[in-house]
């Protein structure tokens, strides 16, 4: 077991001023931030929870625009990844995969940061929204778990961005433009706007912004060539690779002792591509909301915003290479759209304060990324660019062409979710008053990879030109019939579809009044996660037409119909349906190995999802000794959705067997903390330990 003890310590001053008319000085008192971290409006320094905020005007005053921006000035959270649009949040140092990811989408993956707009879930498989910060009341950092009221995924903790709502019976009209430089890089500029109008005297109001913000890049993509023989098929043991680490015996290359010399090594050539100052980046959307006063007790909300985030270029850097300098071969871009509605009735019923919040997201990326560095990775990459005389020339030496190793993904992505979530809450001057409520989701993620090889249509493959073209399987889920256009070695065609619903409750019980308190809360969840689609290349199809041979038939394998058919294999006499209950030797009768048939007997065995369902827990002890001290001690949990594993019953080392279907995973935290006002609030001291 994993422990992990981490400390949070904030310690926030208030401004001195003058006063000419009397000559007196006075500490100014620090600004109390109203935060709905309980879901309940609550003073932060009232709330046994260890949360952090930026108002409106801290935001604007420092410049903050964007994802990285506003987290980097938040203590305990910070956000990892390869530039716009694909960062990942961390808290406490909790961490759900690394940052360094491909493409724009990833299918599978839960983040474990809940990601907040106002009322509404915006985690997504994948990558959050890289929602521009614009017109906000607050941005908040709920370090966690914070399962119990947040639910699936903030099992780190939860960040909030609050956005300024429509005012009654007040017109407001603001612009703000600016120029900015970046040492070493270009320009950026941006120029947003907001307006809000009162339609209907106490009853209506609208308000609206614009944004557009353009940043110049400050990273060069300088000139380089390379070519297949630093492929790893070619790397011999205890070669030093680019991380220092020397290639040990198992993961020498399949040729490495191989006589080259008769080979032809064609370089990739990047001077095409080299320019200063790549990495540009532009946001542009708008966001529109609209309030209803229906009457004294009830009201509606609608919000709609879109947003356009377009990023060329890649934002690391090799430290091989000059400061701020790297070396790609082929086109680094990155469109990612969305638009998003959300509506909100608030209410009285009674005694109880009534919240319900739906909301439906659309989500469209399309990214193109260079490739090329898997030649240091792939010991086949040059089957696919090589003559077959190189990577297969029998008991001869090698010899003939490999062609220059460009490659490059097209990774395409469709997102649609909708979220509801209904509760209740009970008048917090009570000895007991909770929040209670229902929630539910239904997530559908649509992704494609198109890994391309660009210069494999001129490698002779055993005599042809090139290779076949690829075709999809013909069963389940594929968003294109094929073929896949000239050079798409391989595909991945996914849909993933994660649907939860979850009953929620928290009660506060007050032992001694305006002293102290516990907190209860709990949560049950129930979870499925379904994939469909395949993912399939160009393996075994050099004489004839695609045959899927090596490929996953997703669709197949968590269809919960008892059938697998095989297709670990060229030889298409093996590629049969066998079904439930048939033993390990029976399927070996048919031709295939043990390793194969172990595979498919496995196979046989998968689940139609990943369906899962749990409860987990909050206790909480608040003490405050006087008005401005407070200390509490929490015990909660937390807990991520699971998956279904693509790769899921292929046998490993040691007969290690991977598992189909991956459970939630939990967290359990302790944490005391404590939140002070000294000196007549002119000093704030927050502090908390966890592990």
């Amino acid at each position: 077991m994993n422990v992990a003890l981490l400390s949070t310590l904030t310690a926030t001053f208030g401004s001195l001023h003058a006063y000419a008319q009397t000559g007196e000085r006075a500490y100014a008192q620090i600004e109390e931030i109203v935060v709905t971290a309980t879901k309940r409006a609550q003073s932060s320094q009232d709330i046994p929870v260890a949360v952090s905020a930026l108002t409106g005007g801290e935001l604007d005053r420092l410049n903050v625009d964007v994802f990285t921006d506003y987290l980097q000035e938040l203590p305990g959270v910070t956000a990892g990844g390869s530039g716009p649009g694909q960062n990942t949040i961390y808290i406490r140092g909790l961490a759900s995969t690394t940052p360094n990811l491909t493409t724009a989408g990833v299918a599978g993956l839960a983040p474990n940061v809940a990601f907040y707009l106002d009322e509404q879930p915006l985690a997504q498989p994948g990558r959050n929204l890289d929602v521009y910060a614009v017109d906000l009341e607050r941005v908040e950092v709920l370090p966690g778990p914070q399962g119990t009221l947040f639910g699936a995924s903030s099992q780190a903790g939860t960040v909030r961005m609050i956005t300024n709502k429509p005012v009654l019976n007040e017109f407001e009209a603001s612009a703000n433009m600016g120029v900015s430089f970046t040492k070493g890089g270009e320009m950026s500029n941006k120029a947003e706007g907001v307006i809000n109008i009162p339609l209907i005297d106490d009853t209506l109001a609208v308000r609206a912004v614009f944004y557009n913000d353009n940043r110049g890049g400050y990273i060069d993509n300088v000139l380089g060539t390379r070519d297949a023989s630093e492929s790893a098929r070619f790397r011999p043991e205890g070669t030093v690779r680019a991380n220092g680490v020397p290639v040990s015996a198992n993961r020498a290359g399949f040729q490495s002792q191989a006589d080259l010399s008769g080979v032809t090594f064609l370089e990739a050539d990047n001077s095409g591509l080299v320019e200063e100052d790549f990495n540009d980046t532009s946001y542009t959307g708008f966001r529109t909301s609209a309030y209803w006063a229906i009457n004294e007790d009830w009201s509606l909300t609608v919000a709609h915003a879109r947003q356009s985030l377009e990023s060329d270029g890649v934002f690391f850097t090799d430290p091989e290479l000059g400061d701020m300098e790297i070396q790609r071969f082929e086109e680094d871009e990155l469109e990612d759209d969305f638009h998003n509605t959300s509506w909100t009735i608030e209410g009285r019923l009674a005694m109880l304060d009534v919240v319900y919040t739906g909301a439906y997201t659309d989500r469209d990326t399309e990214q193109r990324v260079d490739y090329s560095d898997y030649l240091f990775a792939g010991q086949y990459l040059p089957y696919y660019i090589c003559d077959s005389s190189v990577t297969y020339p029998g008991s001869a030496a090698p010899s003939g062409t490999c062609q220059p190793p460009n490659l490059f993904v097209d990774s395409e992505t469709d997102t649609t979710v909708q979220t509801h979530e209904l509760r209740f809450t009970t008048p917090a001057d009570k000895r007991i008053y909770a929040t209670v409520g229902g929630f539910y989701s239904d997530l559908s993620l649509k992704e494609r990879n198109d890994f391309t090889y660009v210069n494999s249509v001129n490698a002779d493959i055993f005599g042809s030109p090139g290779f076949f073209p690829n075709f999809p399987f013909t069963t389940g889920f594929t968003s294109d019939p094929g073929p896949f256009p000239d050079g798409v070695i391989f595909r991945n065609d996914v849909k993933r579809t994660d649907e939860q619903y979850g009953f929620f409750g928290e009660a506060t019980f007050v032992a001694i009044p305006d002293t102290l308190s516990v907190v209860l809360g709990a949560r049950y969840y129930d979870i499925e996660v379904d994939l469909e689609g395949g993912a399939n290349g160009s393996f075994c199809n050099s004489f004839q037409p695609d045959i899927n041979a090596f490929g996953t038939d997703i669709s197949d394998q968590f269809n919960g119909d008892g059938q697998f058919t095989f297709r670990g294999s060229c030889d298409t006499s093996l590629h049969q349906t066998f079904t439930q209950g048939q033993t390990l030797d029976e399927i070996m009768a048919a031709g295939l190995s043990e390793a194969q048939a172990q595979q498919v007997l496995n196979a046989l065995g998968a689940p139609d999802k990943a369906a899962t369902d749990g409860v987990i827990f909050k206790a909480t002890l608040n003490w405050t000794p006087t008005e401005n001290l407070l200390f509490y001690a929490t015990y909660s949990e937390g807990f991520r959705p699971g998956l279904l594993n693509r790769p899921g019953g292929a046998v490993g080392p040691n007969n290690f067997t991977v598992p189909f279907a991956l459970d939630t995973d939990d967290v359990e935290n302790y944490e005391l903390g404590w939140k002070m006002d000294l000196f007549d609030r002119s000093v704030r001291f927050n502090g908390n330990a966890s592990m």
